[in-house]
């Protein structure tokens, strides 16, 4: 029998986890992202009041995402990581210059009670081409006399309006008009235009804090500048040691700098990768005279993505720097110290030369004193001895002669037990 593993099923079904929705038009869609929400568990209980006050399913407690629908409106809710994502699909033959929110159909305590902040607000109005708007003071009634951003898309299967600006209930307004497009591709272009507007305000979402960081960077940058010019007029050893210390703190902020602020900035680069995809799958024709989203996400959206990603270069190159300096100064104190050394056994060996110096005057000394103190025992034991009368000589005369030999003698059993020694080190 086939052994198949056991996350194969799951691991599938993650591909086909939150589906596009099946729009027919004409249909209003609203969608807000609200960041920082509460614990999922809290948000699903929250979640299911909503459910039961309109007849809806109530949602499981592992879910991630829930789709139903009631009586007047699709609603759908999405968790992600940082975010949760509210979209409400409804249904209305409007026209011209009208608009509609479709969050007006829910309990409006319930939604003033929702926890998080909206970082990203969207309506899409889908719109069949008789009840789309014609003149020109159509649309700018429509989007507040902004100036317009459209193409076709889908091969010119639909025709999408905005001013990527927010209304006056802070919701940037969309219209797509029908040309062909058939419900699959209206929820795709959907759900991409609403990723699009959600991870575009994702990633902007680092922009303040790259902002914020500029004034420390350049703090950062003509301190270690500092370091790096200090590190060319050192002369002693303790100055090595006190830019060494003054290295390593700017080492800890550069560190602290990146570690406070890696989730932010690499979030960001997920993100933008994802704006990028959605903009494609959108398959832009240009409209003669209209700026298409890709040539504003060109002019309006790069610009702040570049600086943001000028400040995660700018990290980098500090701890690189820091780095390297490091690693300079580390080789300098090295070098010093091993001149050091070669100093101190310099000295060790002039100081070694004295005392093998002292050790010889010493060990000179050492035979004389023994002599002296040998001879004293030997006219000890001589002067009571008749030696004049049997050698004819008197007992000076034996002291004499004795005492080179002795003399000798404890030279040679110095020498001797010197040599011993040496052999034994």
């Amino acid at each position: 029998m086939i052994k198949f593993h056991e996350l194969k099923d799951s691991l599938i079904g993650e591909l086909h986890n939150r589906p596009f929705p099946l729009i027919t038009i004409p249909a209003q869609v609203s969608h807000m992202v609200l960041l920082n929400p509460v614990a999922r568990e809290k948000e699903i209980e929250y979640l299911n009041i909503l459910a039961k006050a309109n007849k809806m399913p109530n949602a499981s407690a592992e879910a991630t995402c829930y789709y139903e629908s009631a009586k007047d409106f699709d609603f759908r809710w999405e968790r992600h990581s940082e975010f949760s994502t509210y979209t409400i699909i409804s249904k209305k033959e409007i026209s011209g210059s009208e608009h509609f929110n479709g969050f007006m159909s829910l309990d409006q305590e319930w939604i003033s009670n929702l926890k998080g902040e909206v970082i990203s607000a969207n309506h899409i109005d889908l719109r069949l081409p008789q009840n789309a708007p014609k003149e020109e003071d159509e649309f700018n009634q429509y989007f507040a006399n902004e100036p317009l951003i459209g193409s076709h898309i889908y091969d010119g299967n639909a025709t999408v309006w905005t001013s990527v600006q927010s209304d006056q209930d802070g919701f940037s307004r969309v219209i797509l008009i029908d040309e062909g497009i058939d419900p699959n591709q209206a929820g795709r272009a959907v759900r991409n235009l609403l990723e699009l507007a959600t991870y575009r305000s994702m990633t902007l979402l680092a922009w303040p804090v790259a902002r914020s960081l500029l004034p420390e960077l350049g703090e950062l940058e003509k301190s270690l500048n500092k370091t790096g010019e200090k590190l060319k007029k050192l002369e002693t050893l303790e100055d090595e040691q006190n830019l060494m210390t003054e290295l390593i703190s700017e080492a800890s902020k550069v560190e602290k700098l990146i570690s406070d602020n890696s989730f932010r900035f690499s979030a960001m680069d997920a993100y933008f990768k994802i704006t990028e995809s959605r903009l494609e799958m959108l398959k832009e024709q240009k409209i003669p005279t209209i700026r298409t989203l890709k040539e504003f996400h060109l002019r309006r959206f790069i610009p702040a993505y570049d600086t943001c990603m000028s400040v995660v270069k700018r990290k980098k190159n500090l701890s690189d720097r820091v780095g390297r300096t490091s690693e300079l100064l580390h080789s300098r104190l090295q070098i010093s110290l091993e001149a050091q050394n070669q100093k101190l056994l310099a000295s060790m060996d002039s100081r070694s030369k004295v005392q093998l110096r002292l050790q010889q005057t010493v060990e000179g000394l050492s035979v004389v004193a023994i002599t002296y103190y040998s001879m004293g025992l030997i006219r000890f034991m001589v002067e009571p001895l008749p030696i004049e009368k049997y050698l004819g000589i008197g007992d000076s005369w034996v002291i004499g002669g004795l005492t080179p030999v002795i003399l000798f003698g404890v030279y040679a059993i110095v020498r001797r037990i010197r040599k011993t020694l040496d052999k034994s080190t």
